[in-house]
């Protein structure tokens, strides 16, 4: 056992000891895997040293990474405050070997959402290099701007500015006023001015960020789009039509040429312009793009899921605003089936599960409430076409069946013998039915 700082007394055999055994872990990091058991052998053997031995702060650090690699950041966190204790006692609280340490920590922190912490951490690693460096070096640049993140994250929006501007002022003296990591800044600084709800600044930030890749990269290329993408935004909420809709087809043209003509990001872009058109009123040009569009999600998507539907939606209310119901009603009859199936089948797994309790009478109501959502030309009390029952006659002789199985259960056997007979007649199948005891 050694003393360290503020004399605590640190039992690091017994402290990880109990770190190995599994305590404070939740189940599914209980079982411990062999990398793991080395760095726990290292730190338990590492604390038959002194703790001004190196040995000791590097086996806390390697165990502090491991675990912060895993995602484990409150374990990761003790570790690493340790480590910086014992760093602290060896070389003195303004080293700046120390700042590894401090930034690790900051690390943890901010992975944590505790931004007081990590802007507090990171201040100190910016205090320690001013003092090696003084105020304006560009070796202070990464700590300048990771305490403005740390701001940023902890909605100080002017302090953030504050840094951000720091930075770049010292990047602009060595660099220049169109270096790429500048631009990065500017990016940074846009964004608070978003969120500070000054749409007129961040544009105008956006727009040097783009200059600036535009000079450095070139101006198809991708790395543009997250500056492209936030500038049209800021369009379409100011209500400058002109401007965002060059914008949109900008991006739609960087993505094409970038990723393909099919790829899910082009069919995005293609579903923002498509919104921006109905929006304007402009239907034909709306539906030409939602068509691309859905040509797109139709590969990419499963045929049933609510994305796909959703695509459906919006195509088939801009087909009826054009007029063409003919073309607007078999992907609206899509979208009905659809959300009607998840309906049903919520309703369905809600009856199941009264019928294995035996409250009958509820999955009575639940089985009766999905056939009527189904049925609804009647077919299963009326002799009509098949055809009438839509895309939905498997799942209706299904809800079918499953309900004739609550009705035997309650006695009420003709009920179920019609039912039964009707879905035969129908479907041409025998459906399995589930015999129950007693």
């Amino acid at each position: 056992m050694q003393t360290l700082r503020h004399g605590t007394l640190i039992p690091l055999v017994l402290v990880l000891g109990s770190v190995a055994s599994g305590q404070g872990l939740d189940k599914s990091q209980a079982a411990v895997s062999p990398k793991e058991k080395t760095l726990l052998a290292e730190v338990t053997g590492a604390a038959q040293w002194k703790t001004s031995d190196p040995r000791v702060a590097k086996a806390n650090r390697d165990l502090a990474d491991f675990y912060s690699s895993q995602g484990r950041y409150p374990e990761a966190e003790k570790l690493y405050e340790k480590r910086l204790v014992l760093e602290e006692d060896t070389l003195g609280r303004a080293n700046p070997q120390l700042i590894p340490a401090v930034n690790d920590l900051a690390r943890v922190n901010f992975a944590q959402m505790k931004f007081a912490r990590a802007e507090e951490l990171y201040e100190r690693s910016l205090r320690i290099l001013e003092r090696e460096y003084g105020d304006d070096d560009p070796k202070l640049i990464p700590a300048i701007e990771a305490v403005a993140r740390a701001l940023e994250s902890d909605t100080k929006y002017t302090e953030a500015e504050k840094y951000l501007r720091r930075a770049m002022a010292i990047r602009e003296r060595v660099a220049g006023s169109e270096n790429a990591d500048l631009a990065a800044d500017l990016n940074q600084l846009a964004r608070i001015n978003v969120l500070r709800q000054n749409p007129a600044a961040a544009a105008t930030l956006y727009q040097r960020v783009i200059a600036i890749q535009e000079k450095t990269l070139s101006p198809s290329s991708p790395e543009l789009l997250p500056a492209l993408d936030a500038l049209a935004n800021l369009a379409l909420e100011q209500k400058k039509d002109a401007d965002a809709e060059a914008l949109l087809r900008r991006t739609l043209s960087i993505r094409e040429g970038s990723f393909g003509p099919t790829h899910p990001e082009v069919a995005a872009a293609l579903d923002r312009l498509g919104s921006f058109y109905a929006g304007q009123k402009k239907y034909a040009e709306s539906a030409h793009e939602y068509e691309r569009s859905l040509f797109i999600w139709m590969k990419v998507l499963g045929s049933g899921s609510a994305e796909l539907i959703d695509k459906y939606q919006k195509l088939s209310e801009v087909y009826a605003a054009l007029g063409r119901p003919v073309d607007a009603e078999p992907l609206a009859q899509q979208v009905v089936a659809a959300r009607e199936s998840e309906t049903v089948a919520s309703l369905n797994t809600l009856a199941s599960i009264y019928a294995a309790r035996d409250n009958l009478s509820e999955a009575d109501a639940l089985y009766r409430q999905s056939l009527a959502i189904l049925d609804k030309h009647g077919i299963l009390n009326a002799k009509r076409p098949v055809s009438s029952a839509g895309a939905n006659l498997d799942l209706l002789a299904q809800t079918a069946v499953d309900y004739v199985e609550v009705l035997k259960k309650m006695r009420r056997r003709a009920e179920a013998a019609r039912l039964e007979a009707r879905i035969r007649q129908l479907t041409g199948k025998n459906y399995p039915v589930k015999k129950h005891a007693g």
